[in-house]
């Protein structure tokens, strides 16, 4: 692959003359931009001319307690056409912004993260936890129970990984976390939106993904018309931190399209 491949491909698509094209990251719960700084070091480092080519946009959705809100901050804040990547709850802030200006997007990755809403019991029950943690002092965002379910087993004992996961976390603190459980636990439901997908999309997760699992992955991908899938083997839920080669080459490969 050439950067003049890549840039073609830009240029055609809506993003002008310009050299980069904006790539708008949307993290998961507790995590800010560090979620994707192994990416970004392997876009330029590894990927080639083609690597450089992405403008990476970082968007915190640390103030709004809704989804919906998340999505207008996210949609004030970038450029007019962009790339969308969202990863678990960057992925229902993906699908509200599709929602509202579905122009603006060029190419769409989801990643670790589903379409439909939580069921009553589980709303209940993801409410009820946030306000116990966030309640505990010191607030502890992430547990080893939780790491067990996050973390593919092979990286479960990386020390930096586990490190990055935590400071994060604590880093958001317990208001944070209060709201963006409540975003989270009430989303509506973007089955729906799915259908209405027509841009080049890459749906990924990672095989030991006990949060979400594969299975629901491959049919939100099923029901998304042209869409690539991808189980990425080593990675739980942290596709971008546990693999973020492979990931990274996914992406290139998007914005190819």
């Amino acid at each position: 692959m050439t950067a003049d491949t890549v840039r073609s491909a830009i240029e055609l698509d809506g993003h002008g003359s310009s050299d980069r094209v904006p790539v708008v990251f949307l993290s998961g719960m507790l995590a800010d931009q560090r979620m994707w700084q192994p990416t970004i070091d392997v876009l330029a480092n590894a990927c080639g001319d083609a690597g450089h080519l992405i403008e990476p946009v970082f968007c915190e959705l640390f103030d709004q307690d809704s989804v919906g809100d998340m999505a207008t901050a996210v949609l004030d804040s970038v450029p007019d056409r962009f790339a969308l990547v969202g990863m678990s709850m960057g992925g229902y802030v993906a699908f509200d912004i599709l929602r509202r200006a579905p122009e603006r997007v060029s190419h769409l990755m989801l990643v670790n993260t589903r379409a439909t809403e939580d069921p009553p019991k589980i709303r209940r029950r993801r409410m009820l936890l946030a306000h116990l943690v966030a309640e505990n002092t010191p607030f502890k965002g992430v547990n080893d129970a939780m790491l067990d379910d996050l973390i593919h087993p092979d990286n479960r004992n990386d020390a930096g990984l586990v490190r990055l996961l935590t400071a994060m976390a604590d880093d958001c603190g317990p208001d944070v976390f209060k709201r963006q459980s409540k975003a989270v636990a009430e989303r509506p439901d973007s089955t729906a939106v799915l259908g209405d997908v027509n841009i080049p999309c890459s749906v990924m997760v990672g095989e030991a993904d006990r949060v979400i699992s594969p299975e629901s992955h491959r049919d939100m991908a099923n029901a998304i018309t042209g869409a690539s899938f991808a189980v990425v083997l080593g990675a739980g839920h942290y596709v971008p931190l546990e693999e973020p080669g492979v990931f990274a080459d996914d992406l290139i490969a998007l914005l190819r399209r």
